[in-house]
């Protein structure tokens, strides 16, 4: 389901944060854009905040599955979720 809401993101075992743009959710999967360069196997705790007072954040593990040159400067980053948290 295409979505466009902000994520912020770590690397499992850091504590640096970074920031995202979603793209595409599902139930098992999502899509966001990055200017991070990840490694595929890369093991991330993501918040994603629609900043709607309909829903609140949601906290998942996700798991890093191809990452690609988006049309912009940054890349397109497609993940497996591991974990609701």
């Amino acid at each position: 389901m295409p979505i466009a809401a902000e994520i912020t993101y770590s690397i499992k075992g850091s504590s640096a944060v970074f920031k995202g743009q979603c793209k595409n959710l599902s139930h098992s999967g999502i899509q966001f854009e990055t200017e991070k360069l990840l490694k595929e196997g890369t093991s991330l705790e993501i918040t994603i905040d629609t900043k709607s007072d309909k829903f609140k954040p949601m906290n998942a593990a996700v798991e890093v599955l191809r990452i690609d040159p988006s049309e912009d400067s940054g890349y397109t980053v497609s993940g497996k979720i591991s974990d609701y948290k």
